[in-house]
């Protein structure tokens, strides 16, 4: 959910309509919580997206649930709590551990700051990088959790290749 905050709110900076759609779901009776974000040059006529251009899934109850809806685009995935999978060739799959890779930068909680980075270059025509840091610089106020966002943002742009 915050990761798509995140984005919302750097895509209006970036002078964007945009949307974000939470969805809580189930998820204290072991469901998952997903949210979506559409981002347009024009007016959003409806919040819903069909298909996605871009998914971030983090575990395997997610990608159980979405797997169908992915026809093409980036499709970035938690290695470390999905392991090996396969997906259509219209897919440009970003399949990594991001739990350990998160570990590493001192919090697992970045995992979401490494996605970000993963999608930047995908979402970049649209979101420019000066209102993704002051977003993030908004969202964690505390210096040093900052910092460990900020260095996570710049992890996940350097594997987005």
């Amino acid at each position: 959910m915050s990761l798509g905050k995140i984005i919302a709110r750097a895509a209006l900076k970036s002078n964007k309509h945009t949307i974000w759609f939470p969805s809580y779901g189930a998820e204290m009776r072991g469901g998952t919580a997903h949210c979506f974000v559409k981002i347009s040059d024009k007016p959003i006529a409806s919040p819903f997206i069909v298909y996605p251009d871009i998914a971030i899934i983090l575990n395997q109850p997610s990608l159980d649930k979405f797997r169908k809806v992915i026809k093409k685009g980036i499709l970035v995935t938690n290695k470390d709590l999905i392991g090996k999978i396969s997906m259509s060739k219209n897919i440009t799959l970003k399949n990594l551990p991001l739990n350990s890779m998160a570990l590493e930068s001192g919090n697992i909680k970045v995992v979401n700051t490494i996605a970000l980075g993963l999608i930047f270059p995908f979402i970049k025509p649209l979101v420019n990088e000066e209102s993704i840091i002051s977003t993030l610089r908004e969202s964690f106020k505390r210096r040093e959790i900052l910092k460990i966002n900020l260095q996570a943002f710049e992890k996940g742009l350097s594997l987005a290749g």
